[in-house]
């Protein structure tokens, strides 16, 4: 049984109630104290009786003493306030850096929870709560759903913060990264978004008018100017960065970062360069169009994004196609820019901003969109678990991929009340 089943356990008092230290003496546990998720104690500020001593402070969890000494906490004064030390095996004592002996316990596990726990760990179905999650009860299943939806759009908290931190609290250079990152669709995320931390987004707003240098600025940024080029257009493209490099200090990429392989030509990067310097110049550089929640359809949706005259016929610089199409960014890539990269940060901007009011119309509007279908949503489906609205869908992707696939049942409400049934 691993020690992350154990901290549940602890957490949860879903050991047998009768407890006692292997020393014999009476315990009651008042507080299993506060999970630590950095280094040291497992617990922190427990409160712990044993007879008739009431005790405060630290506790630690293994499946044996010997794990105690394997990992060195019998030499390491930040264990000498540990109150209690739990494990699932009894076979030593366990002393601190002062050679004070420190109380043990040994709990013990329910077959049916146990079971109940090895079902999941090691069911190989789409989720690993599929037999069992017809049988959660609806008031668990709606409330965890509203919760995830509140993780979601905070889930790029951390990076907007760092973006913040680098742009000298500069919200129109954050909107820029993540909008571009955006454009990356997952598997090239990482170079827009590296392209875009390089490029400051004033600057664009100073050629937001001109198709042409936007994409100048945006693909000499990621790199694609740095060879020969062979055609006129190309290299203009690569004369007019040059210019503008010079005249802002430009640092470009590497272009070994972007990724082509088994990407059907329509979503190669190049491509949605050539779509993301569309949507600049259309909204002139002003993204408050594309921030603007007050219609039930989003103006993204409205953009007819397609590709300048050159990229009809191109998939990469200097290399023409046999055939000519307007390349548009298509209904379900837009839904995607909406509700995983415009939706949180708006979101986020609001809770930085203490409006609460806002906060509550973003998930309002979610609420009021009718739900997308992929594969997830309709696997979700077959179980059940129907989305009503856009709001229960991005909840369900995001419990999906974070959750199910990483199999967090023991951080899960679904997962905590399958673990818990009798």
């Amino acid at each position: 049984m691993n020690e992350e089943f154990l901290h549940y356990i602890w957490q949860h008092k879903l050991y047998k109630p009768e407890l006692t230290t292997v020393a014999g003496e009476q315990m009651e546990v008042i507080h299993p104290g506060t999970r630590n998720t950095d280094g040291g104690p497992d617990f922190f500020n427990a409160k712990i009786k044993i007879d008739d001593t009431l005790w405060a402070g630290n506790v630690e969890i293994h499946q044996n003493e010997k794990e105690w000494y394997e990992h060195q906490h019998h030499k390491d004064s930040t264990y000498n306030n540990v109150i209690l030390h739990v494990v699932e095996q009894h076979t030593s004592s366990t002393l601190n850096s002062k050679e004070r002996e420190i109380p043990v316990c040994q709990i013990e596990i329910s077959p049916e929870l146990r079971n109940n726990y090895q079902q999941l760990y090691f069911n190989e179905s789409w989720i690993p709560c599929a037999d069992a999650i017809s049988a959660v009860q609806d008031f668990t299943l709606h409330q965890w759903i509203d919760r995830l939806l509140i993780e979601k759009l905070q889930e790029k908290s951390l990076l907007i913060e760092s973006l913040l931190e680098e742009s000298n609290n500069n919200w129109d250079q954050v909107f820029f990264v993540l909008l571009c990152r955006s454009f990356g669709f997952g598997i090239n995320g990482l170079p827009f978004e590296l392209m875009a931390r390089q490029t400051p987004f004033n600057t664009i707003l100073k050629h937001a008018d001109n198709l042409f240098q936007v994409e100048a600025i945006l693909f000499g940024q990621a790199g694609f100017l740095a060879n020969a080029m062979t055609d006129n257009y190309s290299i203009a493209l690569k004369k007019e960065y040059e210019f503008l490099r010079k005249k802002y200090n430009f640092k470009p990429i590497e272009q070994h970062l972007w990724k082509f392989l088994r990407l059907r030509p329509a979503n190669f990067p190049t491509i949605r360069l050539a779509q993301l310097a569309q949507l600049i110049v259309y909204t002139k550089g002003c993204f408050d169009t594309l921030l603007n929640l007050q219609n039930k359809k989003h103006p993204l949706t409205l953009i007819d994004i397609t590709v300048s005259d050159y990229w009809k016929n191109h998939y990469r610089l200097n290399t023409q196609s046999s055939n000519s199409s307007n390349k548009t960014l298509g209904k379900p890539s837009r839904l995607r820019i909406i509700y995983n990269t415009i939706i949180p940060y708006l979101f986020i901007y609001s809770a930085k901003h203490h409006n609460e009011v806002q906060k509550e119309k973003i998930i309002d509007y979610l609420y009021q969109q009718p739900a997308e279908k992929n594969i997830i949503i309709d696997k979700w489906a077959e179980l059940g678990i129907i989305s009503e609205n856009e709001a229960q869908a991005q909840a369900l992707i995001y419990l999906k991929k974070t959750y199910c696939n990483n199999k967090k049942c023991l951080s899960c409400r679904i997962g905590h009340e399958v673990l818990c049934k009798r």
